[in-house]
């Protein structure tokens, strides 16, 4: 079943240990960020892997542990972790040749309220204050008791973080940031809709957006977490991926299958195994199998290329729930590819404006797929396209003629007109009537060449959100809403706090601190022995 907010359906139908590649989905499409799916199957496609669940009788054990843990990206580090310092022995999975994944991935971000950099900047914020925020970002379809738990986590984590070989000290703070691709040496900025009218009205902005030094990278991220790992004296597993959980008779998790460089490998995990293999952006069939948008999904996903779903595939064989499987990351960049480009507008296939310019890529993406129409176009003059348009690659329309912009892009010439002349009435006021877009940002369109770029779903990016649905201990839930004993998960490996994305580095908070409680629950279970 699905769990969240009512949302329930059953993978029973699943087939343990189904070989992944060429199954068949039934895709449906709703206009919910977390629609509920009846599918057929889970939609199976991990590449050529046969991932399952079986039974540990008769089991020849490679190797063993107290912790196995599968996934070494940020949730798998924190796990792994936490686990070791907990005086558990630890093995730990990898798919690739060297570990990070998404992690390492990612722009950099960890997104935290109230911690010590914070206050070592002069910045006021506190744990309820970021929880405001986090929770209305969120949407009504999001784990409020998750979001709490990972506010009120972050000072703590950030202090952990430091300890465990990261440096946020040695940058600066520069709170006129929201997000950028040249900003090494930042430590803390903006990185959500912190700013946004709608936000600020319920959560005093603050900048949360925390990166590690020197190149505030996620590289710079995964490189202090495989530090750690290291010196806990974990055993990394590199090249070989968890294929099948396997189970003693009563039905509790006790090792996993994993396919190694050399062949077959059976790890006996004596306290428990924690999931942490990522989402299922890179696996086609659960992505149409769950995707619940009406306007199509583009080609462009945020992963570093492993995010095959095998983690939530594996406890589906052991009819586990899942939650959220409907909720995406799905972005549009305006002001994260260049500032300039705010000073534009963008528009449906209608005329109309949908969205505050200057708003973070996930809440312009939004916009963009809840559009009464699939096409959807960003507008700007000759002076912004000068400034900042150079990326945006060459304009599908050029011409200072509304009427032929209309025209050549199927949009009602008089809506556009109604648009671009409130828009222009707007900006000699000083205030965005519409959306609350800031004074920076608010530029008329009314003289020169207006350059038209297409901006509809198809050019945003998309992330899987959802996965298995886990307690607030990070345990494994099953259909019957009981824990599966000795199965944990944590990262984009399970559904926790999302709902709606809620600006970069919230998902490295999430995977972090669920990554966190996943190891040291896990270590103090106790022994099969």
């Amino acid at each position: 079943m699905e769990q969240g907010n009512a949302s329930f359906y059953s993978r029973r139908s699943f087939v343990k240990g189904v070989a992944l590649a060429g199954s068949g989905i039934a895709a449906l499409g709703a206009l919910s960020a977390c629609a509920p799916k009846t599918t057929s199957d889970a939609g199976q496609d991990a590449g050529s892997a046969t991932v399952g669940a079986g039974s540990a009788e008769g089991v020849s054990w490679t190797s063993e542990a107290d912790v196995v843990v599968v996934g070494f990206g940020g949730a798998g580090s924190a796990a792994a972790i936490e686990a070791a310092e907990a005086g558990a022995s630890v093995v730990l999975l990898e798919l690739n040749s060297q570990g990070g994944g998404s992690t390492a991935a990612n722009g950099g971000y960890i997104m935290m309220g109230g911690t010590d950099l914070q206050k070592k900047f002069g910045i006021e914020d506190s744990t309820e204050n970021f929880y405001a925020y986090l929770s209305a970002a969120a949407g009504e379809n999001a784990d409020d008791d998750a979001i709490r738990l990972v506010c009120e986590s972050a000072p703590d984590l950030y202090r952990w973080l430091v300890e465990h070989g990261m440096d946020f000290e040695s940058g600066v703070c520069d709170e006129n940031r929201n997000l950028s691709a040249d900003k090494g040496g930042i430590s803390l900025m903006y990185s959500g809709n912190e700013r946004a009218r709608d936000f600020a009205a319920v959560a005093a902005p603050a900048p949360r957006g925390h990166c590690p030094q020197p190149g505030s990278t996620g590289q710079d991220m995964f490189a202090a977490l495989k530090g750690a790992v290291e010196a806990a004296g974990v055993e990394v597993m590199y090249e070989t991926p968890g294929a099948s959980l396997l189970t003693d008779g009563g039905g509790r998790v006790v090792g996993i299958a994993a396919k190694g460089p050399k062949g077959d490998v059976f790890v006996k995990a004596k306290k428990g195994v924690v999931l942490t293999c990522g989402g299922f952006v890179d696996n086609e069939a659960m992505l149409n199998a769950n995707y619940p948008f009406l306007n199509k999904r583009g080609p462009r996903l945020t992963t570093a290329g492993s995010e095959n779903g095998s983690g939530i595939l594996m406890g589906l064989a052991l009819d586990a729930a899942t939650r959220g499987m409907g909720c995406f990351q799905i972005g549009y960049t305006i002001v994260t590819f260049s500032e300039p480009l705010a000073r534009g507008i963008l528009v449906d296939g209608t005329g109309r404006r949908i969205v505050a310019e200057d708003e973070y890529n996930s809440f312009l993406g939004r916009a963009i797929i809840m559009a009464p129409t699939s096409s959807c176009y960003l507008i700007v003059d000759d002076a912004t396209r000068a400034e900042g348009g150079g990326k945006l690659g060459d304009p599908l329309v050029s011409s200072s003629d509304l009427g032929e912009i209309a025209a050549k892009t199927g949009i009602d010439p008089d809506v556009l007109q109604r648009t671009v002349a409130f828009y222009n009435e707007s900006a000699a006021l000083g205030s965005d009537r519409e959306f609350g877009k800031k004074q920076q940002f608010l530029k008329a369109l009314d003289e020169g060449t207006l350059h038209v770029f297409a901006a509809g779903s198809e050019q945003c990016y998309t992330a899987s959100c959802g996965g298995l649905a886990i307690d607030l201990d990070a345990h494994v839930l099953g259909n019957d809403g009981e824990i599966i004993p000795g199965l944990y998960a944590a990262g984009r490996n399970a559904g926790t706090i999302y709902g709606w994305y809620m600006g970069s580095g919230s998902s490295m908070l999430d995977v972090l601190v669920f990554g966190r409680i996943a190891g040291r629950n896990a270590a103090a279970e106790a022994s099969t022995e």
